[in-house]
């Protein structure tokens, strides 16, 4: 299968030249803005590896090509690594920075993701609020903290450290490790599994069994094909139009 890859020098920068930032958090980091493009008629997921930033990825009907924006706030030139190609029949991005120690802020990247509806995607993210809209297949998240909202999939795995959390319309099921922070699911075709350190817990339209172990927070299930609470925490307990069999082990 041949691989193709295309990766941007950092010496391209949309203006031309580099950009110093002085706003706010970002004033000591350098600026450029970046784009990608890849083929997508032969793929069905994209794989990426982030690190700290903001991340969109937006599932579009009818769209033949991945396209990514990416604004990056760095110091070194060198340091940046974005890339995306094709193995097989999934596109791969990295979109990191390269080890080093930094005395000022830290470098991070903003992007903006399109890719076909059809695909799955299998991300591991650092840190910085993540939104994932649009996908019809399979999900694997692996996010470190920062808010992290899912609209759209199939079968969802998802492991997240900090920063609230709102997942809705996946045709499959869920399973969900969580150690703080809000959480809210809504509208899940299948089992919803969840996993829990602190936080409130909010769980509406649920087709299958929904399984909690929670440490700490609220729960409020309203709406599911049954219910098991094997831990329920310390936080207050609210039920309504369970379907199934409920069982509480508090």
């Amino acid at each position: 299968m041949k691989t193709t890859i295309l990766t941007l020098s950092a010496a391209v920068l949309l203006s031309g030249c580099v950009v110093y930032v002085g706003k706010g958090h970002a004033k000591d980091l350098l600026h450029q803005e970046r784009t990608l493009s890849l083929d997508a008629a032969t793929l069905q997921q994209l794989s990426a590896n982030t690190g700290a930033g903001k991340l969109d990825i937006i599932g579009e009907e009818n769209r033949t090509a991945i396209e990514l924006v990416a604004h990056i706030y760095y110091y070194d030139a060198d340091d940046i690594r974005l890339s995306l190609q094709s193995r097989g029949d999934t596109a791969v991005l990295d979109a990191t920075f390269a080890s080093g120690m930094h005395y000022g802020n830290s470098p991070y990247i903003d992007m903006v993701v399109k890719v076909p509806a059809r695909f799955g995607l299998s991300l591991n993210d650092g840190s910085g609020d993540t939104d994932i809209r649009g996908l019809r297949g399979n999900l694997d998240i692996e996010d470190g903290s920062g808010d992290l909202h899912i609209d759209g999939g199939a079968n969802a795995t998802v492991e997240d450290g900090s920063g609230s959390l709102v997942i809705s319309q996946l045709s499959g099921q869920l399973r969900l490790d969580d150690g703080s922070g809000d959480i809210t699911i809504s509208h899940v075709a299948g089992d919803v599994s969840i996993d829990d350190g602190s936080g409130e817990i909010l769980v509406s339209a649920v087709g299958g069994m929904v399984t909690i172990d929670d440490g700490s927070g609220d729960i409020n299930v309203n709406g599911a094909g049954g219910l098991k609470i094997l831990n329920g925490g310390s936080g207050a307990l609210k039920i309504n139009a369970i379907n199934g069999p409920v069982h509480i082990n508090d």
